[in-house]
């Protein structure tokens, strides 16, 4: 059965993307593949599906080349056809996922020599030319970090996306992006103060899931500040870390609590960051989320210390764990009489 989309639901479903939109994203790449295979080859909407593709995997994976190699598609396509609207649009996201950030810059110079020419008068001249400038600047809030480039090359470059993007967000009164964007220029700065003002402030703005997007992405550079990093900054990152992990289980405070010998009020404490936990609590709590201790810490290159496929089955386990002997055993025979019970009761009566 035909799809019956046709190329304007297509950009449509480009133009109502928003960050509160993941859980649908599979359901738009279906939309937007069923219109592929149904229809002659059309550029503009083979961009629009590397871009989500890119979307999900940027919103799924913790590695950045992954993402970068699953949007090398938009640059390639970009660098062969002339760019209207919707290329500018779709670079001004894309232009975060260049394996290195000269790479960016070239083409943020060539979006802004056609912003200029051809849509200067355009209603959405602002919106492109600052979100350009707001995703570049976190380029090389990556470079400073990671691509090996010299610090005040890289500085020049960061000031510049800052400057442009705030004077726009502040012209146009727009708190949350303003928000984000200092925030970013307080961890190119190390600034561990400036950081948790700016958190509490992205907090403040109620913006649930544009806040959320921004703290994962905070999350690895704080890994990176190594001794500068203040107490308050490390609990609310070990908070933040417990928490992101605690829901990837599908896991209740209440039952988290539980497993940990604690309670709810405590848990909700120290996931806001609102005080230390001492060693052998996260020595504990990391065996309960099944992670490496060096998580906590924002290293996401030890995340796992083993695959969690079952949620439910280690819900049990880590509930049961501390328990003492005699009563894993009487859990034990009353798991093996319900299961034996239970095949019992499933097999086929025969007169």
């Amino acid at each position: 059965m035909k799809s019956n989309m046709t190329k304007d639901d297509c950009v449509n479903i480009l133009f109502g993307f928003t960050s509160n939109k993941y859980d649908k994203i599979d359901e738009m790449l279906h939309s937007l593949e069923a219109y592929i295979s149904e229809n002659e080859y059309d550029v503009q909407v083979e961009l629009i599906l590397h871009m989500f593709r890119t979307y999900k995997i940027a919103h799924t994976s913790n590695c950045f080349e992954d993402i970068c190699e699953v949007a090398a598609p938009v640059f390639e396509l970009l660098k062969t056809t002339d760019w209207g609207y919707i290329e500018l649009y779709v670079l001004t996201t894309a232009i975060i996922y260049t394996p290195h950030h000269t790479i960016s810059e070239d083409f943020k110079n060539e979006a802004l020599d056609i912003l200029d020419d051809d849509f200067c008068d355009h209603k959405d001249y602002d919106r492109l030319k600052s979100t350009l400038h707001l995703n570049l600047s976190m380029r090389h809030l990556r470079a400073k970090y990671h691509d090996g480039a010299d610090p005040q090359d890289v500085k020049v470059l960061f000031d510049q996306c800052f400057d442009v993007a705030l004077s726009i967000y502040e012209k146009r009164g727009r708190v949350t992006l303003r928000t984000i964007l200092l925030l970013r220029k307080a961890i190119f700065d190390g600034d561990c103060n400036k950081i948790l003002e700016y958190l509490d402030a992205l907090e403040a703005t109620g913006e649930r899931a544009l806040r959320q997007i921004t703290q994962d992405d905070m999350i690895e550079f704080l890994h990176l500040l190594g001794d500068r990093i203040t107490k308050p900054l490390q609990n609310f990152l070990i908070g933040h870390q417990i928490k992101k992990r605690r829901k990837e289980l599908g896991m209740g405070t209440l039952d988290f609590a539980d497993a940990i010998g604690s309670t709810q009020t405590v848990v909700n404490g120290f996931e806001r960051g609102d005080k230390g936990i001492g060693g052998p609590r996260l020595h504990k709590i990391a065996k309960v989320l099944n992670v490496d201790m060096a998580y906590f810490y924002g290293d996401e290159s030890k995340k796992y210390t083993g695959a969690v496929t079952d949620i439910t089955t280690h819900k049990i386990s880590q509930l049961v764990s501390e328990l003492p002997e005699a009563d894993k055993e009487y859990i034990l025979e009353l798991t093996r009489g319900y299961i034996k019970h239970k095949k019992k009761m499933l097999q086929p009566h025969i007169d």
